[in-house]
């Protein structure tokens, strides 16, 4: 069996910015089997209890509970309960965000945690948080814009959508796990360092040098080595491998490339060297991933 990168759903051959449906599950097991897409996700419980793999283990979820899945993680639903349940799910692509920030050049700050496996953010955030916020009733209104489709609902949807995202954003921030631009300084350094960022997105398989990412961005070696760990929190290496194991994890459930040529397709210089980095990362080795979400865990 194998799970390809899931297809952006279009009209006319054009990706749509957002999607939204009820999963409703008959009974208990798989919803879903493990996949990956480029949309930013979000789950909202509505009956009984789930479980999803995500960012490296199992967590659960039931109503009233948001779960939030960044831009191509790997992920897996299952029913717990016999009954089977709900949970509504909203997906949008990162452009209907950044769209609106591109003049300032802020949405790679702001994005970041929704395009990576950032593990500093809270992705399962609990009923008992939400339920004196304005979550739940933004994600009923996504439904009945886009259910109705009143004149306009596009723009209703999307500002819905955002205003979703800055209050994740601001719940992490106050939480200390965000980033931020607390300070114009900080801002300064985080729009300076948005080419070494690009950079590695885009050329994970190459051999990456702290030195050459600090020449793109027009830095010293050291100071550009302390301003991102300033701004993102690891080193610059952490944050390339970071980029591969999540690019490897993509690969071994959508293809049938052999672990060692996942590992040179993603930039790693030895099989041995992806191995050992994969299982300290993701708690399983990399055919142990790829046995794990290639047969429904057993319930």
């Amino acid at each position: 069996m194998e799970y390809m990168k899931e297809k952006k759903p279009c009209i006319d051959g054009i990706p749509l910015q957002y999607v939204c449906h009820l999963q409703d599950m008959k009974g208990k097991g798989m919803v879903y089997p493990a996949h990956y897409h480029e949309y930013i996700e979000i789950l909202f419980g509505k009956e009984e209890s789930f479980e999803i793999y995500l960012g490296n283990s199992y967590h659960r979820f039931g109503p009233g509970d948001m779960v939030l899945i960044p831009a191509n993680e790997v992920h897996l639903i299952n029913s717990l309960s016999q009954q089977g349940g709900a949970y509504y799910v909203i997906r949008f692509l990162p452009r209907l965000i950044y769209n609106g920030l591109s003049q300032s050049r802020l949405e790679l700050l702001y994005l970041l945690p929704f395009l990576t496996d950032s593990q500093g953010q809270e992705k399962i955030i609990k009923k008992e948080v939400l339920q004196k916020t304005q979550i739940p009733r933004l994600i009923k209104e996504v439904f009945r814009e886009d259910r109705e489709k009143a004149y306009g609902y596009e723009l209703a949807v999307r500002n819905h959508i955002g205003s979703i995202f800055l209050w994740i954003l601001r719940y992490w921030h106050k939480n200390g796990a965000a980033l931020s631009s607390d300070s114009p300084i900080h801002t300064e350094l985080a729009l300076q360092l948005a080419p070494a960022l690009s950079y590695v997105q885009e050329h994970y398989d190459l051999p990456l040098k702290a030195r050459n990412a600090a020449k793109l961005c027009g830095m010293s070696s050291s100071y550009f080595s302390r301003s991102f760990n300033r701004i993102l929190d690891m080193s610059f290496t952490d944050y390339v491998t970071r980029i591969r194991l999540t690019e490897a994890e993509k690969l071994l459930v959508s293809s049938t490339l052999s672990v060692t040529e996942i590992a040179m397709q993603c930039g790693f210089g030895s099989t041995s060297y992806f191995i050992r980095l994969f299982q300290k990362q993701k708690k399983r080795t990399p055919l142990q991933f790829r046995r794990e979400f290639r047969t429904p865990k057993p319930t």
